[in-house]
């Protein structure tokens, strides 16, 4: 790439594996708008944005076309990608219009995949080893024939691009001098606009209470790759850095809208507490009521990461959180300054939770459980 720095990101240039997101933060941070070029060896790829968003994506590599990116998930069969093409060609038609006029394919089928497969012309930038890019300016020729576009906000594009990358070599790579690391932005807008999973927020909170990679590294309940990717990608968001210079204390807020406006301890853990009864709920009708046992034996087994109030913590037969106990623990404490704390470890504790669901019950349950507590309360 050009350049690490905001200031003096460069338009063009070359750029290797794991540089992508850098780029894409970086046409993020300038608000570009334009097209973004790559090349390497024989194929070009290209995506079109409009104010922060991902309008449309295009690829002139064989693999990335529409007919076999759908051979490839086994939406049709051989015989059908055949029957289309030569369709397409004779009749000088796209490949899903010729499945629609040969009749095996239906609109709403077409509407469906064409945007699935232009997301993942996306996701493809993150894959290319090296090459050049450049960013230029959209000319009205670059989608004018186009009837199905995005709706990709670039920052969430990042986030899940990094959450498919798999090159270990170039994660691990990019902390070989890394000592430490500081928590450098605490913008809530940029926070909340990320969404992240709450094991994502796990291993943030640990850089606001660590600064030494190995400590980071030894208390994350994630893998050490895993827990690697995710720095990585605060370092490309510059929520994170390896300067100390750069480092601040203010305490990581949370990605819930609402944790802004509590106005009482009571307040925060009422909230807290109706993500908790979901959880138990779903994990009570899979495995009956051995669940609250299960729930509170993760919770003790974080107890050295919470603060002192939580020692005493019990769970209610519907697995909220005993908000008498906890309150009363809580009597003495200061509410504008120990908030930031009681969130930071209600959030711990929702994120252990969580995992226990995905444990015992597996990732579908963990994803079914996500979707239903991010709309509680906001």
């Amino acid at each position: 790439m050009g350049s690490d720095s905001n200031s003096n990101f460069h338009r063009e240039g070359e750029f290797n594996e794991g540089d992508m997101f850098s780029i894409l933060y970086h046409i993020y941070n300038h608000d570009i708008s334009g097209v973004l070029v790559v090349q390497s060896n024989d194929f070009e790829k290209k995506m079109v944005i409009r104010d922060r968003k991902i309008v449309f994506a295009a690829s002139n590599r064989k693999l990335d076309s529409f007919g076999d990116y759908l051979l490839g998930n086994n939406l049709i069969t051989k015989d059908i990608y055949r029957a289309a093409g030569q369709y397409m060609s004779e009749n000088k038609k796209r490949f899903g219009r010729a499945l629609i006029e040969l009749g095996y394919f239906t609109y709403d089928q077409v509407w469906t995949w064409v945007p699935n497969h232009l997301q993942s012309i996306v996701f493809s930038f993150f894959k290319v080893k090296s090459g050049t890019y450049r960013i230029m300016e959209e000319h009205q020729e670059d989608i004018e024939t186009e009837n199905i576009l995005l709706d990709m906000d670039i920052l969430a594009v990042i986030v899940e691009g990094m959450r498919q990358f798999k090159s270990r070599i170039v994660v691990e790579k990019r902390f070989e001098a890394i000592e430490e690391l500081y928590i450098c932005n605490t913008n809530t807008h940029l926070l909340q606009r990320l969404d992240l999973k709450p094991y994502e927020i796990h291993v943030l909170t640990l850089v606001q209470q660590e600064s030494k990679l190995e400590a980071i590294l030894a208390r994350s309940e994630l893998l050490e790759f895993d827990t690697l990717r995710l720095l990585y990608l605060f370092l490309v968001l510059e929520i994170v850095s390896s300067q100390k210079n750069a480092g601040i204390k203010p305490s990581v807020p949370s990605t819930i809208p609402r944790l802004s406006t509590f106005n009482s301890f009571e307040e925060a853990l009422k909230y807290y507490n109706m993500k908790y009864e979901v959880i138990y709920k779903v994990m009570l009708k899979e495995i009956g009521p051995i669940s609250l046992s299960l729930l509170l034996k993760a919770i003790e087994d974080i107890k050295d990461n919470l603060p002192s109030y939580f020692q005493k913590i019990q769970l209610n037969p519907d697995g909220t959180i005993n908000e008498e106990l906890l309150l009363k623990a809580l009597w003495y404490h200061d509410f504008d300054q120990h908030i930031g704390d009681l969130l930071r470890a209600l959030e711990e504790v929702l994120y252990t939770e969580i995992y226990t669901v995905k444990k015992h019950l597996g990732v579908e349950y963990e994803q079914q459980v996500l979707k239903w507590i991010r709309g509680i309360g906001n």
